[in-house]
């Protein structure tokens, strides 16, 4: 009976082992399994039509004129609405303080060049040391430069104008003491053209291009539609808002001015899926930064691929990639966090491709 006991012991821990050996070639076999994902296959925004934008009119360039020394104005020869042309003196600053510099500069240079002659000639006597010389040479060289310095500090105290236009504010008074820099007067350039400058989201970014057309009305004008061709889409968008702006050339009618809204239809070229963008599910976007992303792209043999894509923003629950991708390839929607690159991967659900969302009205 004691016998036995031996073999008992012996026949449980094979079965122990056995047990064992039978979970690790499981577990085994779990890690060897490729990864199980869900794809889709993208394509292109086709949503054409048009895109409506509230904004502002604006000059093309509207400057900030200021002086570029301090001092107290002395004189502001404008106001808000006036026309000026170009070359014509805007505003002064009082050059009393200035002009006295200038004069000692100019006092202090003229006796310098008075030594330098005096040495000049004595040393052609050989009463004096070339060194001599040398040193009244360079105290004439600093007193030309300080001359110089501040005859140019003098005649930064006037603003002239730096080409014909709108005075559209002013943002000082005579006796005000300013800054250098300090905006005194904005000048709305009437060479530059009137824009409407307006709001759009990043979805109707992508879609509008330089040159597109656009019908436009003026609040304010009743009746009055101009028409108008985009000239500028920002490239980058709003950090606060998320949208991007846009910028439409109009023509120039009576009344016309900086400041009143305006109302923009675009039509927007961009949506006739050849060159729209290619709206993908949001999750499908890893390592995003700016305007880069990276998606995970499955080939015909399951395997899956890193790609550096271009965003161009996000809508809603999509992603709108301009560039990286091609229509009907598939990109990882669900499980990219456990895949590698070049890892073949089990695709689970295919889910059908994305569909383009409709254009939207943009917010103002």
């Amino acid at each position: 009976m004691f016998r036995s006991a031996p073999l008992r012991i012996v026949a449980i821990c094979a079965l122990v082992l056995a047990g064992c050996g039978k979970g690790a070639d499981k577990d085994a076999a779990k890690a060897a399994a490729p990864p199980q994902v869900t794809v889709v296959a993208v394509s292109r925004d086709g949503a054409a039509g048009t895109v409506r934008a509230s904004g502002l009119v604006a000059y093309q360039r509207e400057t900030a004129l200021s002086f570029k020394v301090p001092g107290v104005i002395a004189r502001l020869n404008v106001d808000e609405g006036d026309r000026v042309s170009a070359g014509q003196s805007l505003a002064s600053l009082n050059l009393t303080e200035y002009s006295a510099n200038f004069a000692e500069a100019d006092a202090a240079l003229r006796t310098a060049e008075s030594q330098l002659a005096r040495a000049q000639t004595l040393h052609e006597k050989g009463l004096v040391a070339q060194a001599r010389l040398d040193d009244a040479q360079l105290s004439v060289d600093r007193a030309r430069a300080a001359r110089q310095s501040t005859g140019f500090n003098r005649s930064q105290g006037v603003i002239i104008a730096p080409s014909s236009g709108v005075i559209l504010r002013r943002s000082a008074d005579p006796n005000q003491n300013v800054s250098p820099g300090q905006p005194v007067l904005t000048l709305g350039e009437v060479n530059s053209g009137l824009i409407v400058r307006a709001g759009i989201a990043a979805s109707d970014a992508a879609r509008i291009k330089t040159g597109d057309a656009a019908t436009i009305r003026i609040t304010g004008l009743p009746g009055e539609t101009r028409t108008g061709r985009v000239t500028r889409v920002s490239a980058k968008s709003d950090a606060a808002t998320g949208g991007f702006d846009v910028e439409i050339a109009v023509t120039p009618i009576d009344g016309l001015r900086s400041g009143l809204v305006a109302e923009a239809d675009i039509a927007a070229s961009g949506g006739d899926g050849e060159a729209g963008p290619i709206r993908a599910p949001t999750l499908a976007l890893l390592d995003a930064r700016a305007d880069q992303g990276v998606v995970l792209v499955v080939d015909a043999q399951n395997i899956a691929h890193r790609r550096a894509v271009q965003t161009a923003g996000l809508d809603r629950d999509s992603v709108l990639i301009v560039g990286g991708l091609e229509p009907g390839e598939r990109v990882v929607s669900s499980g990219a966090a456990y895949v590698r690159d070049g890892q073949s991967v089990s695709v689970s659900v295919s889910e059908s491709p994305a569909i383009p969302a409709p254009a939207t009205k943009a917010a103002p």
